[in-house]
């Protein structure tokens, strides 16, 4: 059964936010390390490796306890491949999935040495035609998505990620004409998938490409397994699913000789849960037939609600454990209609000055957070495995922001 967690006391987060101020984002070190010990044991006996999808939550602080768990990363700008280089992450064990690469990034890419996972035809040729290239990664469109949301359905047919299924012997071919070996397979149908047997289904579709490539060196299957986020919705069972992979992968190791690795992108799983965003209620307006909760964030700071649709649960910190017998439609300080982050949540009676926290609000929050309307992001504390919160990013003041856009618009009065 579903039902809210916040990731540390309610006294906790009041003191957080009484420090820190707010809008903060707070996450549980602790949390994300449990989660990546849970996906690193899921596979016994077999060559997996996991990648961590950088978009999902790019904290430097974040990233390390990632990094230090053993896992890879995967990027998909040369911007945060350079930022798990900077970070300390090998090469070797960086992803790089482009998405409609300038020739600038593509360059940067092989001088860097991460692997390069190329995504359309006219890329692998111009990629193939450079000097002292030899191996590459293609990413592959399966024709099979899914996803919690139209806009994040990467693997059906009209996607524009991944070569088409009938271009791949072409493009195989003219990749060997040039001497460039293809040693890697990708695909990744979506995130937050609503159904783990599609991705069984498209993995399929990928080992049976597979089969017609005699180099292949590593098989990534992509990932974005899902979370809970409300109630009804079923948690992803990490064993379920290592239960019906594995035949799959024994049986290509088995055909291969063993000379294999495989790779799954868990996206926002390990860390969507591992997080929260504290807010102050500035205002309760009645509408009417809506009673407004006026928040001091809006969705330059949590898009997913306006963007996807998207449902996060919403706690009254200051009066947890009281009896939620009010309805309230959350709202941003952004001056949008859309700015709305929950609609007719049951809370308890709340008044100005009270604190909320946006559950599961570790992915896809900060990374997708703008200053728009000029507005500073929020701050993020990280409470250390101990216990111990550290500030990791700090909020800008009002004068800061306006001076940092003047400088950087070039403008002198």
């Amino acid at each position: 059964m579903f039902s809210p967690k916040l990731i540390a006391s309610p006294d906790t987060l009041s003191n957080l936010a009484a420090v820190y101020g707010t809008p903060l984002y707070v996450y549980d070190s602790s949390m994300i390390r449990q989660r990546c010990q849970t996906l690193a044991a899921a596979f016994k006996g077999l060559p997996v490796k996991w990648l961590y999808a950088i978009k999902a939550n790019d904290n430097p602080h974040v990233l390390k306890v990632i990094k230090d768990e053993g896992f890879g990363f995967d990027t998909v700008s040369f911007e945060e491949a350079l930022l798990s280089l900077k970070i300390g992450q090998r090469p070797e064990k960086i992803f790089y999935t482009e998405n409609n690469m300038t020739d600038e990034e593509m360059f940067a890419a092989v001088e860097a040495g991460v692997i390069l996972n190329i995504g359309s035809y006219s890329r692998l040729e111009q990629f193939a035609r450079l000097k002292n290239t030899r191996e590459c990664s293609i990413r592959v469109n399966p024709q099979i998505g899914d996803g919690h949301h139209a806009k994040v359905d990467t693997g059906n047919r009209d996607s524009k990620f991944g070569i088409r299924l009938d271009l791949i012997p072409a493009a195989v071919e003219m990749a060997g004409e040039h001497g460039v070996k293809i040693t890697g397979i990708h695909i990744h149908i979506g995130s937050g998938i609503q159904k783990p047997e599609n991705l069984t289904q498209a993995m399929k579709v990928l080992l049976d490409i597979g089969r017609v490539l005699p180099d292949l060196k590593r098989i990534n299957f992509g990932g974005g397994f899902p979370i809970p986020y409300k109630e009804g919705d079923a948690p992803f069972s990490i064993t379920r699913f290592a239960e019906a992979a594995s035949p799959l992968l024994k049986e290509e190791l088995d055909r291969r000789g063993g000379d294999l690795v495989f790779h799954f992108e868990p996206g926002r799983w390990i860390v969507a849960p591992a997080g929260l965003l504290l807010t102050r209620v500035n205002t309760v307006k009645d509408q009417g037939r809506i009673t407004f909760l006026g928040t001091d964030t809006g969705f330059n700071h949590l898009l997913r609600p306006a963007m996807y649709e998207s449902y996060h649960a919403v706690v009254n910190v200051t009066r947890a454990g009281e009896e939620a017998d009010k309805t309230y439609t959350i709202a941003g300080n952004i001056c949008e209609t859309g700015d709305i982050l929950a609609e007719d949540r049951k809370l308890p009676e709340t008044s100005n000055g009270e604190l909320l926290a946006l559950c599961d609000a570790g992915a896809y929050g900060m990374t997708m957070a703008s200053n728009y309307n000029r507005r500073s992001v929020p701050s993020e504390v990280l409470i250390a495995d101990d216990g111990t919160p550290k500030l990791i990013r700090e909020r800008e003041t009002a004068e800061a922001i306006v001076d940092r856009f003047l400088k950087e618009s070039f403008f002198v009065k």
